[in-house]
């Protein structure tokens, strides 16, 4: 696999994509799931903290200070985007699992395309919940909705 991308490597996707492993793509649908989970419990103790920590700032500043709390959803945004872009392409959830995002031609993903990847799967879970969950069942390499989308697909890092 290749370790760098740019972002007009990724669009349009090749026909048939890298050549992946045997057994890249085994056991994907259930590892991200799993993966998911653990990264929602991270999150919530990021927001856990910035709650506490924007309500000391808030008292001290008297009220001043507590509508940075609505930047909390960028916490999430950047936890995502920093961790996909990352030189690991996978959030601790992901590492945790033993897998990773990778670009539809095999390259690691740029920060541009990670946070691409975090906004489109938050619209898709909001708008289509259903198709995001259904999407995967029907094609060899477990794609959900806004991967086709982003350009980007899931493997296992471990083989």
């Amino acid at each position: 696999m290749r370790e760098s991308n740019g972002l007009a490597e990724i669009w349009p996707p090749a026909a048939d994509g890298a050549d992946w492993p045997d057994g890249a793509f085994d056991g994907i649908i259930v590892r991200r799931c799993l993966a998911f989970v653990a990264d929602l419990a991270v999150i919530l103790v990021l927001l856990i903290a910035a709650s506490i920590i924007f309500g000391i700032l808030g008292i001290l500043t008297f009220g001043l200070l507590w509508p940075g709390a609505a930047l909390t959803p960028l916490l999430v945004a950047a936890y995502f985007t920093l961790t996909l872009g990352g030189r690991h392409s996978a959030t601790p959830g992901m590492r945790w699992q033993g897998i990773e995002l990778r670009a539809w031609n095999g390259n690691r993903p740029g920060y541009l395309q990670a946070f691409l990847q975090t906004l489109v799967f938050y619209v898709t879970v909001v708008v289509g919940t259903a198709l995001v969950l259904l999407v995967p069942l029907f094609n060899k390499r477990r794609r959900c909705l806004h991967d086709y989308l982003c350009g980007t697909v899931f493997i296992r890092s471990d083989i």
